[in-house]
């Protein structure tokens, strides 16, 4: 259940995150950030233990989406105030990367 409320916060969290425009962010800085407890959307997986492989495969799964190159780089630099655009809010509300990082979360 755990693992459930860290999927929707995480989700939650890239459609209020801010970016910079450098670039689509690599698999292993999705993950960086992801394993970082200092980052808003780390924070949610390290108090709730999520394991590395788990984490490693949302981070895959994130990257291989559509959502921006900017939405993944706010999620990397932790940026609370970046809105996402129309087209990451409906990746995000589509349910196809829902499911792909629910396929990592209950694996």
């Amino acid at each position: 259940m755990k693992k459930l409320v860290a999927l929707f916060t995480l989700l939650f969290a890239l459609s209020a995150c801010g970016g910079g425009g450098g670039g689509r962010p690599s698999q292993d800085d999705i993950a960086k950030a992801l394993k970082d407890s200092d980052n808003p959307a780390g924070s949610v997986f390290q108090s709730g233990g999520t394991s590395d492989d788990v984490i490693d495969c949302i981070a895959k799964a994130l990257h291989d989406s559509d959502l921006s190159d900017d939405a993944l780089q706010a999620l990397v630099d932790g940026d609370k105030d970046f809105d996402g655009s129309k087209k990451d809010q409906e990746v995000i509300s589509s349910g196809d990367l829902t499911d792909e990082i629910g396929k990592c979360v209950t694996s």
